[in-house]
């Protein structure tokens, strides 16, 4: 039973974490998967006693650390996404910068 209400506590760190610290949509969408299964870590608490079905017990572990898995890469894809998509704002104003620099210093030419 403890550790359920671990396994919910992390998985509810692990969603207000991503809602938070996302800057994409589709992070933020992801942030439900341990939202939900926080809830059902709850609702199924003490339903399943560790050393009664070592297997079953053994693949839900697998599956929790697959979940908290594909959360992190999930983040971390998410501040590769953020962190290029500031570069490309940086260098788009950069060159808009240069650009009206440069029209600006041009002499004005005159029609004959």
């Amino acid at each position: 039973m403890i550790f359920s209400v671990v396994a919910a506590a992390v998985f509810g760190a692990v969603s207000l974490y991503m809602i938070t610290a996302a800057k994409c949509t589709v992070t933020h969408r992801m942030a439900w998967i341990p939202l939900s299964m926080a809830a059902m870590e709850l609702a199924m608490c003490d339903v399943l006693e560790m050393g009664e079905y070592p297997v079953l017990t053994a693949v839900l572990m697998l599956c929790r650390l697959t979940v908290l898995a594909c959360c992190a890469l999930s983040m971390k894809r998410d501040a590769a996404v953020a962190r290029n998509r500031r570069r490309r704002r940086e260098v788009w104003r950069r060159v808009a910068y240069d650009m009206t620099a440069e029209l600006q210093t041009m002499p004005a030419e005159r029609c004959a």
